[in-house]
């Protein structure tokens, strides 16, 4: 389910779910000339702290020419896997490219395989997911970060 409002505390699904705390995930893509060399990157905060980070580079198979988007979809898909896996209901996804939040929602059209893959992924997550735009390079630390993450999986990094 994702949707946009207000971040409001919910309590785990059962005992055996971790505590919530304030789960921002930061995202972004890049795409570095020449070459096109496409990469993602992720950070997710739990609170003020860092608990997990990814980059990693996208091939020109796994982006079809959408470029940079490619490596938005795959953060947020990279991401909100691990928040899955930690078994966090809410996530607050911060982006500064406006399809990450309309293909999710279905106010735009997914017209292309990457972005239909990601529009069929984020609405069968078992998530509620509140989504957030930054605007890019304007000294968001974290956003600015998810970029150098980015950046760094282009150049054929990878972690997470």
């Amino acid at each position: 389910m994702a949707t946009r409002s207000a971040a409001a505390p919910v309590p785990p699904s059962d005992a055996s779910a971790p505590q919530q705390l304030a789960v921002r995930v930061y995202v972004d893509g890049s795409c570095l000339m020449p070459g096109e060399r496409v990469g993602y990157g992720a950070v997710v905060l739990l609170g003020v702290n860092p608990a997990y980070e990814c980059c990693g580079p996208v091939t020109a198979e796994q982006a079809m020419g959408t470029r940079q988007v490619a490596g938005e979809l795959f953060a947020v898909g990279h991401a909100l896997n691990w928040c899955k896996a930690q078994g966090y209901p809410l996530v607050d996804v911060y982006y500064d490219y406006l399809g990450i939040e309309m293909w999710a929602t279905g106010q735009w059209k997914a017209k292309q395989p990457p972005t239909q893959r990601y529009q069929q992924f984020v609405r069968g997550l078992p998530l509620r997911i509140l989504w957030h735009k930054v605007a890019s390079h304007t000294g968001d630390r974290w956003n600015d970060y998810a970029d150098d993450l980015a950046k760094r999986g282009a150049q054929g990094e990878q972690r997470g």
